[in-house]
């Protein structure tokens, strides 16, 4: 499973972080800077440091689960 980490700067001028689960294996650097632009653009996110104001930068998270058997 793979997660987009994307980090913001705040109205605050303090960085916030918005993790989106399971994104597609082969989403592309380009969408996920329009995706930013577009969640700055409709201020479709909220912080309890303010409106999400410029991108900070973005991480693509590679999550392997193993399972642990329990006695």
């Amino acid at each position: 499973m793979k997660k987009l980490s994307m980090k913001f700067v705040t109205s605050s001028d303090e960085v916030t972080t918005l993790t989106i689960n399971e994104v597609r294996e082969d989403i592309t650097d380009a969408e996920v800077n329009s995706l930013m632009d577009e969640i700055i653009t409709q201020d479709a996110f909220y912080s309890t440091s303010g409106s999400l104001k410029k991108k900070k930068g973005a991480k693509i998270i590679d999550v392997t689960e193993t399972a642990v058997e329990v006695l």
